[in-house]
């Protein structure tokens, strides 16, 4: 069971029993139709919305050309007369020169000296009060003043905390103890006044990107530009007063920290920066920018045919496309958005229309359904990430691990239309692009053949190369006939090497799919082939006849169904397993049997007939055990189908006769069902064919050839391969095919001398 089995949505409904066994099933069969139908149209309007969605919506140009290509079209002239625009980025330049170039404005603290000496006279005043404190503080630390000093430390403390001041123990003992306070505050006082007559910026001076800076006054509402150099910034200011500090108390380090503390207190700028008179400044400038840079008249010719298109004539087709979405308004944007929604509509049809006509059974089964979508839209993601990001090509998107997975777990067809169809679409979101188009179909197409028949990992690292050389030859295609730049052409190369390498992830993610999905790959089923594993094993040491007769029918069967275009692995594969059941009670069927030693003897038809009838079941649950894939879990019931038990029903009528008893047929056949496909009929005929050939004394050509005719007659004749869509050309080609092989099974050997003699000895001896 898949991991999706367990969801509510995709777990299968549970058959009623008993006298409910019909009631109700009609009406819930209903809903679960409408419900499976809901969800895939569902998925489909999904992707096809997400697709309409990545087309880029901020700037689509109608000329989608870059720079370094040349002009294919017609030669383009103005039809209109009309402004080259300004790119977003010279626009930002533009804005960012206005902020460099306008002064920002400051403005003038006229009362800003008056500030400063009031402050000093505080901080002197209070330093005043607070030495009387500390004098008293110090003088009660002496011994026998316990109290005293107590109350005098706590009223130090009050004073110290109520100042507000940062200083270290060291500088309030120069300010009160040593009576340094006045000569302090005087010196730094007087540094601040002596820059406040040229000015103190209230910023950084860095923060002033213009060499010059307004300065305007509340009193007089005047203003003048000054040279930002001639004014001093807060850490010039700062840098300019430790200087003096330290020229004023050389070697006295506690000074001059005493007085940078002071500096701090005192400090008081004169030019206020006014961000909100700046920001208006700013903005009337950048109101003035003009957002164009030149003019095309009417008719003028905008390039002509063949030219290289360069920066200036970009300039000029984007300013064209824009001047006529304005022109148009909205109109032009409905007008792209309905041309987008039918491209997308008529790319997404070719691909839902071929599973819906012609792969039935998938676009029925909601998994298969869910995982291609979730496929496609993984693509469309990428699409969208490749068209938004400058770093990111569109070469880059892996569209050709979407062909190989779909390839290894269905088929080359669906996996060819779904490389057609995302290939279509990411030529769409390119603006017609036919080389990226052309590019995807034939890299995705040679990856595609790459794993056809997978039948080993390496064959991942093959197809990387292939894909790789399929972008490489239609990009250098196009640089010799398109005339692409070289730069661009090596930047693709480097993406889609990229892209080859992405590949190698198709391993593990098909890995996952099997998984989650309940998918067999060819993979799986070679994995499956392997002899070695531990159920074949255990077969081959519980019951080495019935081993040997499954090698036998393996080989049988895989050469028919190649022979009718089936798939032959599978059919190989599900021979491998059909009798696993048979280990559970190896006694009872013939080929484990030895001579004398039959243990149905002792037993009643009917039960001999429900023993080996009941190989089927236990087969079937030994394969749940092992996690065997449902394709290779319904050969074991189909490769008897709803036989009838023969030998075992032909006993028990001979039984009956003289005991004048009816017998049940319906006692003595498989459980079934009958075979449903080509491989499990295949796996019936040359499983049929296998044992009966057993029994022959002298397989010749005249007696296989009957042999076989006869059983394939009786299982077409008996209803077993009605579903199997096997048509009388195959049943010919199968038994031609068989008959070709067991006759190299039984083949004629040439007798070498002395071989007869020996022969002879051999038979007296068993006589």
């Amino acid at each position: 069971m898949s991991f999706l089995d367990s969801l509510p949505f995709f777990r299968p409904r549970v058959r009623p029993v008993g006298s409910n066994l019909e009631r109700g099933t009609e009406n819930r069969s209903v809903v679960r139709l409408r419900r499976e139908r809901w969800f895939r149209w569902s998925m489909v309007v999904v992707v096809v919305v997400a697709a309409i969605a990545v087309f880029p919506r901020a700037q689509v140009y109608q000329y989608t050309v870059e720079v370094d290509d040349i002009w294919r079209q017609e030669n383009l002239h103005a039809p209109f007369r009309y402004a080259i625009r300004k790119s977003a980025d010279e626009l930002q330049q533009e804005r960012e020169r206005v902020r460099r170039e306008t002064p920002p404005v400051f403005r003038e603290v006229t009362d800003a000296g008056d500030r400063l000496r009031e402050k000093a006279r505080a901080l002197t005043g209070a330093l005043s009060e607070l030495a009387e404190v500390y004098r008293s503080f110090r003088a009660n630390q002496a011994p026998g003043q316990d109290s005293l000093g107590r109350q005098d430390s706590l009223a130090w403390r009050a004073g110290v905390d109520s100042f507000r001041l940062g200083f270290r123990t060291a500088e309030w003992n120069v300010l009160l103890g040593e009576g340094q306070a006045d000569r302090i505050v005087r010196d730094v006082m007087r540094i601040i006044a002596e820059l406040q007559e040229t000015g103190i910026l209230s910023v950084a001076k860095d923060s002033i990107l213009s060499e010059n800076a307004t300065i305007r006054t509340d009193l007089t509402r005047r203003q003048r530009d000054v040279e930002a150099r001639l004014v001093w910034g807060q850490d010039e200011a700062f840098r300019e007063v430790q200087s003096r500090v330290q020229s004023l108390y050389v070697a006295d380090p506690v000074m001059q920290s005493t007085a940078l503390s002071v500096y701090a207190y005192l400090m008081e700028p004169n030019l206020v920066y006014d961000g909100r008179a700046s920001e208006t400044r700013w903005q009337e400038q950048e109101n003035l920018i003009v957002p164009s840079a030149d003019i095309v008249r009417q008719n003028e010719v905008i390039v002509r045919r063949g030219d290289l298109v360069t920066d200036d004539i970009h300039r000029k087709l984007t300013s064209l496309e824009a001047e006529r979405m304005e022109r148009s308004g909205t109109s032009i944007q409905w007008q792209r958005l309905l041309g987008q929604i039918m491209v997308v509509l008529g790319t997404f049809l070719i691909f839902y229309l071929y599973l819906y006509l012609l792969r039935r059974p998938i676009f029925e089964d909601v998994k298969l359904m869910l995982l291609i979508n979730i496929l496609l839209l993984t693509v469309i993601l990428f699409y969208g990430v490749a068209l938004r990001m400058a770093l990111v090509d569109m070469y880059l998107v892996p569209v050709a691990v979407v062909s190989i997975l779909l390839t290894v777990m269905f088929d080359s067809r669906a996996a060819m239309f779904a490389t057609l169809t995302l290939a279509l679409l990411g030529g769409l979101l390119l603006g017609f692009d036919f080389g990226f188009t052309f590019a995807s179909i034939f890299a995705g197409t040679l990856g595609i053949f790459s794993v056809r028949d997978i039948r080993n990992r390496s064959q991942f690292f093959l197809s990387a190369g292939l894909v790789f050389i399929g972008y490489l030859t239609v990009l250098t295609a196009g640089l010799l006939l398109a005339g692409t730049s070289f730069e661009r052409f090596a930047d693709e190369v480097v993406f889609v090497m990229i892209n080859s390498v992405l590949l190698l992830l198709a391993y593990p993610l098909l890995w996952v799919f099997e998984r989650t999905f309940d998918i067999t790959t060819d993979l799986t089923l070679l994995e499956l082939s392997d002899t070695n594993r531990p159920l074949l094993k255990k077969l081959s040491m519980r019951a080495p006849g019935t081993f040997n007769h499954v090698l036998q029918v393996a080989n049988l069967a895989e050469v028919a169904a190649a022979a009718v275009g089936a798939n032959a692995l599978l059919t190989r594969v599900g021979a491998l397993y059909h009798d696993i059941g048979k280990m559970v009670k190896p006694e009872y069927f013939v080929e484990n049997q030895r001579p004398d030693n039959n243990p149905h003897d002792a037993l009643k038809p009917r039960m001999s007939a429900l023993i080996i009838a009941s190989h089927v079941k236990e087969g079937l649950d030994m394969g749940r055990e092992e996690n065997l894939p449902m394709e290779v879990l319904q050969f074991i019931p189909m490769h008897h189908g709803t036989t009838r038990i023969e030998y075992f029903y032909r006993r028990a009528l001979d039984m009956t006769h003289a005991k004048d008893a009816d017998v049940s047929e319906s006692d003595f056949r498989y459980p079934g069902p009958v075979p449903n496909s080509k491989e499990t009929g295949i796996l019936m005929l040359a499983d049929s064919v296998e044992a009966a050939s057993r029994t022959l004394e002298n397989p010749n050509h005249k007696r296989l050839e009957s042999l076989i005719a006869g059983l394939v007659e009786a299982r077409r004749e008996d209803g077993q391969l009605d579903d199997t869509d096997l048509t009388f050309k195959d049943l010919r080609v199968i038994k031609e095919t068989l008959l070709n092989a067991l006759l190299g099974i039984y083949h004629v050997r040439v007798k070498y001398p002395g071989e007869e003699s020996t022969e002879k000895i051999a038979d007296a001896l068993d006589g």
